[in-house]
């Protein structure tokens, strides 16, 4: 049972929780270091990383099942590499926010220290303006890892194979166009769903803000 529990049970290997956290680990890896690319762009050029800004938060509004499926139908990839890609777009669009909400409050002192002490670019990047944001965001992204590793897991336990292969099942069936109209439609859905949601926590922090101001 443990080596089932670990390995993933026969004829469904390689699975269970170390598939899971491999994935996880391999996806948020990918996800820290591209979205530290990300957040650098942001940071450099802001008005110009807008359309950038916004297919990521797009992005973030679509589902992590959803995501494997539009993967797995639109693509070509293996089935394990389209389930690993979709992890580290899903993680990518989390960590990519996260990572450039830090870096936009860099100190700007400490990026005048750097230019003093005669640094480069990227010594100032790797030496400075990274530790800083890393060490700041490590809550957040500590956060995002736990909720990675428990969609991992639960794509693991379905099987991302068995998605994958489904999807492309479906899809022989239907013309792309008809399916990317209702992915499409779906993730439209889901993000206004999220965006409301997070509209509405964003009202309730504020009243529970001046409720404290008011007791003090």
């Amino acid at each position: 049972m443990i080596e089932n529990l670990l390995l993933g049970f026969p004829g469904q290997r390689p699975g269970g929780l170390v598939l899971s956290i491999v994935l996880a680990a391999g996806a948020l890896g990918c996800a820290l270091a591209l979205g530290y690319v990300y957040a650098a762009i942001c940071s450099a050029f802001p008005r110009a990383s807008v359309v950038l800004q916004a297919g990521l938060s797009l992005l973030r509004g679509v589902p992590l099942l959803l995501l494997v499926f539009f993967i797995a139908q639109a693509s070509t990839l293996i089935l394990s590499i389209a389930g690993f890609v979709a992890l580290l777009l899903y993680s990518l669009s989390h960590v990519g926010e996260i990572l450039r909400s830090y870096l936009a409050a860099y100190p700007a002192h400490m990026s005048e220290q750097g230019l003093v002490l005669g640094m480069g670019w990227t010594r100032r990047e790797l030496q400075l303006r990274a530790p800083w944001t890393f060490l700041r965001s490590f809550e957040a992204l500590g956060t995002h890892a736990v909720s990675l590793l428990k969609d991992t897991g639960a794509l693991t336990i379905v099987g991302i194979g068995e998605l994958t292969t489904v999807a492309r099942s479906l899809g022989a069936e239907a013309s792309f166009s008809r399916w990317a109209l209702v992915l499409g439609t779906a993730a439209a859905l889901y993000l206004a769903a999220t965006l409301t949601l997070v509209a509405g926590i964003h009202v309730l922090e504020r009243w529970v803000r001046t409720r404290r101001g008011a007791m003090a």
